[in-house]
């Protein structure tokens, strides 16, 4: 590109202080201007981004305005984030309904895939999502067998998305077997049966007609700029019975003729995502106090 020259590109990978960026004139590497890091702010992959030549350098002048973003992992301007989880490590669902939440706060669609069936026994995933499939799509995939990839192809084509969730449930090997790639993968660590992260970046790869953000494990998210008592909004599965509790403004904890909570005694909520929802709201609630404090 000639100095001066101003190109709108979209970064699809991050190293370090690095950037690549890709847009109709090419491929190129860029650094970011300084004043970025100066006003806090930040450039993540999925960013439609300003990019200008100057002394024969590429740098990133303007980030344009995000369509949605996620903070882990860190991405923006996606239409699904397709959650991963699986037999081993055992499903953090904790950390799954944190990413479902954050999904519909930012208007992401959020879908929930069991990789590694093959190891699951008679009705293990049926269970697991039975709390969830009235409400997201629920996809049993196997990376090992490349099974379940038709469902997973309809949610990739003509979209962007992301691989999202803990270390070791094989993002980095769905990712080989939808590219047929040699990604590197470290899978459980033998002693302590916890991922080992193996994907330091977050990158923006081509395929089955759309673009797939392969992402770096991670076992822990805090929910930011969110109220405790709103929290309830997005529980799909509460929203239906919310009209039949006592008070307009139930939270669904402590209060009495919550049609949540008798819902949940008669089997119709998932106890054990009612109890995932109590830990969150009592996290949020412990946040807020600290902050006050």
């Amino acid at each position: 590109m000639r100095n001066g020259s101003c190109i709108t590109a979209t970064v699809t990978k991050i190293v370090s202080d690095l950037y690549t960026v890709s847009s109709e004139k090419g491929t190129f590497r860029a650094k970011a201007r300084g004043r970025f890091r100066l006003k806090g702010q930040s450039v993540c992959v999925g960013d439609i981004v300003k990019v200008v030549s100057e002394k024969g350098f590429m740098v990133i002048d303007e980030v344009l305005p995000r369509r949605n973003s996620l903070l882990r992992p860190f991405v923006s301007n996606i239409d699904s984030a397709l959650i991963v989880v699986a037999k081993e490590p055992v499903p953090d669902m904790i950390l799954a309904d944190k990413i479902i939440v954050n999904c519909f706060i930012e208007g992401i669609k959020p879908v929930l895939v069991y990789n590694k069936r093959e190891l699951a026994a008679g009705g293990e995933i049926e269970k697991l999502f039975s709390a969830y499939d009235s409400f997201i799509d629920c996809i049993a995939v196997s990376a090992l067998e490349k099974s379940g990839f038709e469902e997973l192809r309809r949610e990739i084509e003509g979209k962007t998305v992301c691989l999202a969730g803990q270390s070791a449930v094989g993002k980095t090997s769905l990712m080989n077997a939808i590219l047929d790639a040699g990604l590197k993968t470290d899978g459980l660590s033998k002693k302590i049966k916890r991922g080992k992260n193996t994907t330091r970046h977050v990158e923006i790869y081509e395929a089955w007609g759309g673009k797939i953000m392969d992402t770096c494990g991670f076992s822990m998210l805090t929910l930011v700029n969110l109220e405790p008592d709103e929290l309830k909004y997005y529980y799909e599965d509460f929203l239906p019975l919310a009209g039949e509790c006592r008070f307009s403004a139930c939270s669904h904890v402590n209060e009495p003729d919550c049609a949540v909570k008798k819902a949940v005694d008669e089997g119709r909520v998932d106890k054990a995502r009612y109890l995932r929802y109590l830990e969150i709201y009592n996290e949020l609630k412990n946040e807020r106090r600290k902050s006050y404090d």
